[in-house]
This record gives structure tokens, C-alpha cells and sequence, in this order.
């Protein structure tokens, strides 16, 4: 327990290190840009391919595989519906050009630039597959369900195939579904390209937190906390989401990895990426970003809250 405390106040500290760096104007504004693609294009795939073919494919982990992406599935199905509930029942005078928004974000988790290097850091390998697998469902409904969400009162957008494939092609799909093939074949890679590639994986963790606390570091907390119902929302999504996935999978006839790879993923704050989505879509980019904002504040009480829960129910 002593060790997972640890681990947790001193990820969060990363963040802490990254809001004062920005906020003493250490690094310039432009800087977060390259800083992120460095992360999403570099460290985080190379933290993905070497944790992945690290492991050894047997048939718990085929089960384990199978498992991961059809609950992830119903997760994302059901958060979502949850969402519309809210703003059908609790959050009626919304603007309804903006309850997709809301929607969107409040289904969403931040399962890859914040997720992996936590559930790396705290949860170790065989967690961190099964968030990867997480993380391939998310795409999923980011760039597939997310268009069609987010036009809820609008016209709706038109499917293309095409497009959502580009959209998905994104390096750290790329290389999970390589490890995952890499794995299942029971392939390695050569020793030095192996330490090569895994040193780098080694900087998704810190780089990844210092990037989180300066995104904070840059939102204006004052305008963004005057949002009652953007702060309702965001306070139920980190309270009632990971609660309920717990009480949805704790009973099945599931391995506790799985359990523990759906409830955590659920703790996750709303995902970056919908801020962009919403740009390209024409959609309330500015409310998006705002929900990122405020979930991830929440999230520095809840996600340790959450891991130490897991930690101590399924005696890790």
C-alpha cells in the first residue's frame, strides 16, 4: 500500500513540477506543441511496443484480450448513454448546441497521454496491455461515434470509411496493434533495438505529467469553475463513472486484471483529443477544452483514491 501512495503523490508531483514551469514562463507557449508531438509521436509508441512484446502470449492473456475489448466496448456504450441521461434529466436547460459537447466529454477518458504512463507506473506490464486495449476501443469512439455525438441537434455528419481509418492511423495504434502481433507470434526484437526503444518508452512518463501540469498551468480556473453545470458534470463523470464500472464488472466471471484495467480506465479524466475533434468538427471547441481542464483537475484526488481502492480490493 505504502508502495502505490508513493508512486501515485509522486507522478502527481511531475504535474506539480510541470504547472510551476509554466507558470514562471521556464519554457515559451509554443513549446507545449512539440512537446506533446514528441510524446504522442515518439515516447509514448515506443513505451507501447517494448511493454507489450515484453509479455508472454499464453491463453489467459488470448482471454484476457477478448474480454478487454468487448467490455471496453460496452463501457464506452454505456457511459455514453448515462451522458445523455444527465442532460436529459438533471441538466434539461442546456444549450442544445452544446450537449454533445458535454456528452462527448463526459463518455471519454484520457487513457493514453494520461493513462498509460499511470497505470504503467502504478499497475505495471500485464495492466498496461489491457490498456492498450482500452486505448484501441477509445479511438474507436472518439473518431467513429464522436462526429455523430457531437452533432447531436445538428445535422448529422456523413460516415466515411476512408477518413476514419486516416484519423486512426495514428503512431501508437500503429505500433499496439504490431505488438500485439509481435506477441500472439511470439516475436522479438533484437536486444539493442529492444534497450533502444524502451529507453525512450522511459520518458513517457515524466514528460507526459510535466505536458499535463502545463495544460493546466495555461486554463483560466476562475472563468472555467463558473460554469455550474460543466462543473457538475465533470464532479458525477470522476465520481460515478469508476463506481459504476465497478459495479457493473466486479461480479462477472472475469479475470481481476480486467476488472482492474475497466475500472481504472473509467477514472481517467476526459480525453485531450476531443478539443480537437470538436475543432474539425465546428462544434463548441472552447466548452470541450474546458471539460479537459476541469475533469483533470478532479482527477488528482480521484485516481489515487481509485488505485489504492483497487490495490487493496484485489490485493495486489
Amino acid at each position: 500500500m505504502i508502495t502505490v501512495i508513493s508512486k501515485v503523490f509522486s507522478i502527481f508531483l511531475i504535474m506539480a513540477v510541470g504547472f510551476v514551469l509554466y507558470r514562471k514562463n521556464v519554457f515559451p507557449v509554443a513549446a507545449t506543441k512539440y512537446f506533446v508531438d514528441l510524446l504522442l509521436l515518439v515516447t509514448t509508441p515506443c513505451m507501447i511496443l517494448t511493454s507489450i512484446t515484453s509479455r508472454e502470449f499464453d491463453a489467459s492473456m488470448a482471454v484476457s484480450t477478448a474480454q478487454t475489448l468487448i467490455l471496453t466496448c460496452g463501457f464506452f456504450a454505456v457511459s455514453a448513454f448515462i451522458g445523455w441521461i444527465l442532460f436529459k434529466t438533471v441538466f434539461k436547460k442546456t444549450p442544445k448546441q452544446d450537449i454533445g459537447v458535454y456528452i462527448f466529454g463526459f463518455a471519454s477518458v484520457n487513457n493514453g497521454f494520461m493513462g498509460f504512463p499511470v497505470t504503467q507506473a502504478i499497475f505495471g506490464g500485464d495492466i498496461f496491455y489491457l490498456m492498450v486495449l482500452h486505448n484501441i476501443i477509445l479511438s474507436l469512439y472518439l473518431y467513429g461515434a464522436g462526429p455523430l455525438i457531437l452533432s447531436m441537434h445538428h445535422e448529422g455528419p456523413k460516415m466515411d470509411f476512408v477518413s476514419l481509418t486516416k484519423k486512426m492511423a495514428n503512431p501508437s495504434i500503429i505500433f499496439s496493434i504490431l505488438g500485439i502481433i509481435m506477441l500472439f507470434c511470439g516475436l522479438q526484437l533484437p536486444d539493442m533495438i529492444f534497450d533502444t526503444v524502451d529507453t525512450i518508452g522511459q520518458i513517457t512518463v515524466p514528460l507526459s505529467m510535466l505536458l499535463v501540469g502545463m495544460q493546466l498551468g495555461d486554463a483560466d480556473l476562475k472563468h472555467i469553475f463558473s460554469n455550474i453545470t460543466l462543473v457538475l458534470m465533470s464532479l458525477i463523470k470522476m465520481l460515478a463513472l469508476p463506481l459504476v464500472t465497478f459495479l457493473l464488472v466486479n461480479w462477472l466471471p472475469i479475470a481481476d486484471t480486467v476488472k482492474i484495467c475497466l475500472i481504472f480506465g473509467a477514472s481517467f479524466p476526459t480525453a485531450v483529443v476531443t478539443s480537437a475533434i470538436a475543432v474539425i468538427e465546428n462544434k463548441n471547441s472552447t466548452l470541450s477544452a474546458e471539460c479537459i481542464a476541469v475533469a483533470t483537475l478532479i482527477s488528482l484526488v480521484t485516481i489515487p483514491v481509485v488505485a489504492l481502492f483497487l490495490n487493496g480490493y484485489y490485493g495486489l
